[in-house]
């Protein structure tokens, strides 16, 4: 089968890529990067001419753009997307409607949105882990040298605290309650709810935000995960780090250096917490996530039922993990057997004492955990699930 590979920076691209080229297809990578994801009439002509100088059986792209989404329409190509981003933008447009797309999300509750807007051409499909490739990159002879450990980002430059001084004092307070008990949900989302219709009219008269022509999404679902969302992530992330780190420090039998924090963020605000500079998703992230007793996920609310990149690769690592509720956890793990899950930050705390005064409790549940995702969620299980979906399509 003929591949064209639509290429950016995405975490996971060459862990598909290289998924494709197992399976014997030929993949060609479309390398020219799209400026304006929504609409670019010149990229999409010029794509269009190289989709009918060269028919492919279809072009894929991790995540829904439109502008590739027009050039397959305007020629007949079938378009595949995977969307590893939740809510992604870009899919409220009206090309997401072409009956030439396939598109596969991570969320179920992307999905069912979707299907409710009368979007017929979805599928829910969950992110994987290549055990395969991490395992040649891992030294298993290392100790595990990090008690608790967290790689991601801060989300410290966020839409919120870039607008936040324009806005009346009232309104402040009232989205950072909201953003507040959105930190009490564990697996759940409160900001668009708490979104009202009077919220929402008078946010449209004070934020400038720009929006094509061919956009569906509306104030609120732009202002609760383009700003709310990523302000809701950096407090809980803040919070639950200096809140370990401290708790750690009044404890004489553990003390400092006890949460690991790899980061290219801004650290200012985590005094005790031990600081690293980011890691390498490819060639170093999977050594820190076994060599770290205890590997945290804290989901950014956005994604509302899914379960993130970030928990498939740390137990692909054979690590030990650690993450708030997912609701779509039920379904594919078991708390206390693969991993396990906290519900607030006190218990947070709890559970990390217990699984690092239990080491072989700890170590067979990564152990259970690496075993179900090798044997379950690998790459090459979901392309089987992927092209029996695409089947029909390609006839």
């Amino acid at each position: 089968m003929n591949i064209l590979f639509y290429q950016w920076n995405a975490y996971n691209l060459h862990d598909i890529l290289i998924t494709f080229q197992q399976l014997k297809h030929n993949v060609t990578l479309l390398t020219d990067a799209i400026e304006n994801p929504e609409e670019d009439m010149a990229y999409t002509q010029k794509l269009s001419q190289l989709l009918m100088e060269k028919r492919y059986d279809f072009l894929f792209s991790i995540n829904f753009f439109p502008v590739l989404a027009e050039a397959c329409h305007e020629t007949d190509t079938l378009y595949v997307s995977w969307n590893c981003d939740s809510p992604l933008l870009a899919m409220y447009h009206d090309s997401i409607f072409y009956s030439t797309n396939v598109v596969f999300t991570f969320d179920y509750s992307n999905y069912s949105e979707f299907r409710q807007m009368g979007v017929t051409n979805i599928y829910h499909l969950p992110l994987a882990v290549h055990t395969k490739r991490i395992a040649r990159q891992i030294q298993y002879d290392q100790p595990q040298n990090y008690p608790v450990s967290f790689v991601g980002s801060l989300y410290e430059k966020n839409s919120y605290d870039r607008i936040a001084a324009s806005l009346p004092s009232y309104l402040c307070g009232y989205l950072e309650g909201a953003m507040k008990a959105q930190l009490l949900i564990s697996g759940g989302n409160l900001l668009e709810a708490l979104l009202t219709e009077d919220i929402c009219m008078k946010l449209e008269d004070l934020v400038e935000y720009k929006k094509s022509s061919h956009s569906l999404a509306d104030i609120r679902t732009l202002f609760s995960s383009t700003v709310l969302g990523f302000k809701a992530a950096s407090l809980e992330r803040l919070e639950n780090l200096n809140f370990l780190s401290l708790q750690f420090l009044q404890r004489a039998d553990y003390g400092r250096n006890q949460v690991h924090l790899f980061t290219n963020s801004k650290t200012e605000q985590l005094p005790f917490v031990t600081l690293y500079e980011p890691v390498d998703y490819l060639t170093k992230m999977p050594q820190i996530f076994y060599e770290s007793s205890v590997n945290l996920n804290m989901t950014i609310p956005n994604i509302k039922t899914g379960i993130p990149l970030r928990v498939w690769d740390i137990l692909g690592s054979r690590g030990f993990l650690l993450s708030n509720y997912q609701p779509e956890f039920d379904t594919t793990f078991r708390s206390g057997a693969h991993m396990d899950i906290y519900e607030d930050r006190e218990e947070l705390f709890d559970k990390i004492l217990f699984y690092l005064g239990h080491d072989t409790l700890r170590q067979k549940i990564a152990k259970q955990g690496y075993e179900l995702v090798q044997k379950e969620h690998t790459y090459l299980h979901r392309m089987k699930t992927f092209f029996d979906i695409l089947h029909p399509y390609l006839q």
